[in-house]
């Protein structure tokens, strides 16, 4: 396993970006474009050998290594290092941030039209900024990634969007400066509130365990609610989701896919790194009103995606209500729900990712995504239709396909939680379980206009997908329903990691 480096695995797309930015590169877009899509495809690969090889009956991180400069870690007079490790929730959503990038590349031929160097240049260098935060063990380092993240969204939102991209690329940009300020000063004080408690200047946020005999409760919250606000941009949480639906509707095709794919879960990865493994006592103080709070995401969310005009803010709207399912799974204090909160997350991006690929489809043949203006064109587009219905079916979770099992882990969770509120508890799993016919309901609406409705007439010399889009979509559909059939290949991974959480929160 000597030939595992989690360095390579997060700063290889780094080197390639430079690579492909280097003057010497030949400025031809399909050099570039086989180039990158060669390595994304290694990459994916290399990434997979982790879990071949990972332990997953080890408790704790694994393939654990350390980024020093001339023999020395980074920052060490101030306790911080650039220290990388992977436990099971960690690893798969490592392996699905390569998956849906190589995903991307092999749908942006159809969709980016210039500047080919910076585009690929900007994704493989998100690629690394997202793996960087999942892999770091140092709460700075995990930080310095989160930032770098922001600026390839930018770009990549506003260089490749439609003519109000830029303004949306700027105001997701603004108010994520404002909640990663919250992040990074609930993190300083608990820097340097650990150090006058212990005289010791740590950033390891295994060590950063929140113990009450030494934190006063007061501190405890504060700090809490601190990363709760970070983090609640990113999952996103109502009230701090407007920039999701905004940038997705504005951006290319691509790039929605990238989106939904993986920035949405490195919130629900803070949450669980920092707000529950730092701070359990707290968090299930708070977990009464995180349940409601994703209760209000799953039905706001969901009921505002019904009238959304526009295909990609209905499918916004909608992966939006499903992080509620997240969120309520997380509060119900048990490993069912546990379990079904982390596989919800993964499943999520990949059915979500999966409707986008779609959408790029129909959005490149007929240059629009408005839902009334697309009709019947299942006549013409058959295989796009029946990979689509798989996807749609998979989005409501029809047994057997991806999102069944966390859904049902989740809902059984929430009615064998031990919470006090045993009457909200209850109400809440049987709005979640309404909740979800609701979503039975726009999704196929939303099948139903686009593909089997009447024919318009401009649609009707349509092309079906090609050979390239095909091989796209159906790799998607056959993981959705690998995952369905064997959902034990991925709770498996990270049952050792729900078990230390539960010591750690005592329940």
């Amino acid at each position: 396993m000597s030939f595992l480096s989690l360095i390579w695995l997060i700063l290889a797309p780094i080197v390639v970006a430079l690579i492909i930015m280097f003057p010497k590169f030949p400025n031809h877009q399909v050099k570039i474009r086989r180039f990158a899509k060669w390595f994304a495809s290694l990459h994916f690969v290399y990434a997979l050998l982790f879990l071949v090889f990972f332990d997953t009956s080890m408790y704790g991180m694994s393939f654990e290594k350390e980024l020093t400069f001339f023999g020395m870690s980074w920052l060490k007079s101030l306790g911080i290092s650039a220290k990388f490790g992977v436990d099971g929730i960690a690893l798969l959503f490592v392996i699905l941030t390569t998956f849906v990038v190589l995903i991307t590349l092999f749908m942006s031929k159809i969709h980016i039209r210039s500047k080919h160097k910076l585009y690929y240049s900007l994704v493989f260098l998100l690629e690394s900024a997202i793996l960087g935060l999942f892999c770091a063990k140092d709460m700075f380092v995990f930080f310095v990634f989160w930032e770098l993240s922001l600026i390839p969204i930018y770009f990549l939102v506003s260089q490749w969007g439609n003519s109000e991209a830029r303004r949306a690329a700027m105001r997701y940009t603004f108010a994520a400066f404002v909640a990663n300020m919250f992040l990074f000063f609930g993190m300083l004080i608990l820097y340097y509130y650990n150090f006058a408690i212990s005289n010791v200047l740590t950033a390891n946020i295994e060590t950063l365990n929140m113990d009450s005999k030494f934190y006063p409760l007061w501190f405890q919250i504060f700090v809490f609610v601190n990363f709760l606000i970070g983090f609640a941009m990113r999952v996103p949480f109502v009230l701090f989701h407007n920039w999701y639906p905004d940038i997705q509707s504005k951006s290319s095709a691509p790039v929605n896919i990238l989106l939904s794919g993986f920035v949405l879960n490195t919130g629900v990865y803070g949450l669980i790194r920092f707000n529950i493994q730092v701070f359990p006592e707290i968090f299930k103080l708070f977990a009464p009103v995180l349940m409601i709070w994703g209760l209000v995401n799953i039905v706001y969310a969901g009921a505002i995606s019904i009238v959304q005009p526009g295909v990609k803010k209905m499918v916004s709207y909608a992966q939006i209500s499903t992080t509620g399912f997240v969120m309520l799974g997380l509060s119900c204090l048990n490993s069912v729900g546990f379990n079904g909160a982390v596989f919800a997350s993964i499943a999520s991006s990949l059915v979500f990712c999966s409707l986008f690929v779609v959408i790029s489809c129909i959005e490149f043949r007929t240059k629009t995504t408005y839902i009334t203006s697309l009709g019947g064109i299942g006549q013409v587009m058959p295989k796009c239709m029946y990979l689509a219905l798989i996807i749609c079916f998979a989005a409501i979770g029809v047994p057997f396909l991806v999102m069944f099992t966390p859904k049902l882990l989740i809902l059984t969770g929430a009615m064998l939680s031990n919470l006090d509120q045993q009457l909200m508890v209850k109400i809440a799993a049987f709005i979640g379980l309404c909740a979800i016919a609701v979503s039975a309901g726009y999704i196929m609406y939303f099948f139903y206009k686009v593909f089997c409705s009447v024919l318009l007439e401009q649609w009707k010399k349509l092309k079906d997908l090609s050979p390239q889009e095909t091989a796209v979509l159906s790799a998607l559909c056959l993981t959705i329903v690998y995952l369905g059939i064997n959902p034990m290949s991925i709770i498996n991974v990270y049952q050792s990691v729900s078990s230390i959480i539960l010591d750690i929160l005592q329940v």
